[in-house]
């Protein structure tokens, strides 16, 4: 499939989420990845996950913090409307994606391994206290390798990691060798994980060039090791 995929058409879309096949999802702006993963969880009936947030950004902002209402609309939400509001970005946002998967318990530990240092770290302990959800730092990939999953997992990677620059728009990019030397470290995860999802984040992730060219290193990679992976679990005739 992925040699028909063009990556110099990609751009900064809003709107764009894209299914590449072997559980593995697009998008531009992250915020998508809630929906990803509640419709897969319907879909399957896999209860709860593991998630493993490979970022730059925490991404771990509650915006229904002390907002009642909302957080029982969330709670209360059915597919369609979990859609509507990651659509309308009724307190989902591309920081705040999270946050709305641990309140609805369809995430219940987050290990995160994220290099972002201006702000405050994971998901905040109030969130923690109220939901039971546990939360976990890694700031060494071979260490986060080696976790030893009770659940089933999402692997959720944002291409931003791969930005050193903190400025928007511009790329400093990781050389190519050490994307693959870090993904290869990982891929005892991608290659179990129930579903990866991906996000461009465009301008996060440098130039638009920049943006298109991790894209087309990384994600062929990650559909490489999936496809294989599957082939590997399909029953013999």
């Amino acid at each position: 499939m992925m040699h028909e995929f063009d990556f110099s058409q990609l751009q900064s879309d809003d709107g764009y989420l894209s299914d590449l096949g072997s559980d593995v999802w697009l998008m531009d702006d992250h915020r998508w990845a809630l929906l990803v993963w509640t419709r897969i969880g319907f879909e399957r009936d896999l209860g709860r996950f593991s998630l493993v947030h490979v970022d730059h950004h925490w991404d771990g902002v509650n915006d229904f913090h002390e907002n009642d209402e909302l957080r029982d609309r969330l709670l209360a939400a059915d597919l369609t409307e979990i859609h509507a509001m990651v659509r309308n970005k009724e307190r989902i946002q591309f920081d705040s994606f999270i946050a709305p998967a641990v309140l609805r318990k369809l995430v219940t530990e987050v290990h995160f391994f994220c290099k972002q240092t201006d702000t405050e770290p994971g998901l905040g302990e109030q969130l923690l206290i109220d939901t039971g959800a546990r939360e976990f730092m890694h700031d060494d990939a071979t260490q986060l390798a080696d976790v030893q999953f009770n659940e089933p997992v999402i692997f959720d990677l944002c291409l931003d990691l791969f930005n050193r620059s903190d400025m928007w728009a511009i790329g400093d990019l990781w050389t190519d060798d050490e994307i693959r030397a870090f993904l290869q470290i990982v891929r005892p995860i991608i290659e179990r994980a129930a579903l990866v999802t991906v996000s461009l984040s465009f301008d996060y992730s440098g130039t638009a060039a920049d943006t298109r060219h991790l894209a087309a290193l990384v994600v062929p990679l990650i559909l490489r090791w999936r496809s294989a992976r599957h082939l590997e679990w399909l029953p013999v005739e």
